[in-house]
C-alpha cells in the first residue's frame, strides 16, 4: 500500500510543479466485461492518465450517483 501512495504523492506533486492538473479517469470492473476494462485500463494509461481509479461493482452502489451504479448494475449482470 505504501508503494501506491508514494507512486501517487509523487505523480501529484510532478503535476503540481509543472502547474497542471491530474487526469483521473475512473472505470468501472466489469462494465462492458472484464477484458474490455482491462483494455479500457490500458489505453487511457498510455493516453495520458495520471492515475487510474477502479471501482468494483456492488450490490447497492446508490451513494456513488447514477452513472456508476447503472455500471456497477451491467458490470455485475455481465
Amino acid at each position: 500500500m505504501m508503494f501506491m501512495t508514494t507512486r501517487i504523492a509523487t505523480t501529484f506533486a510532478r503535476l503540481k510543479e509543472a502547474g497542471l492538473t491530474a487526469f483521473i479517469p475512473y472505470v468501472m470492473a466489469g462494465d462492458p466485461s472484464a477484458g474490455a476494462t482491462v483494455s479500457i485500463l490500458h489505453a487511457l494509461a498510455e493516453n495520458g492518465a495520471d492515475v487510474l481509479e477502479l471501482g468494483f461493482p456492488f450490490s447497492d452502489p446508490t451513494a456513488d450517483g447514477a452513472a456508476i451504479q447503472a455500471a456497477g448494475e451491467r458490470a455485475l449482470e455481465a
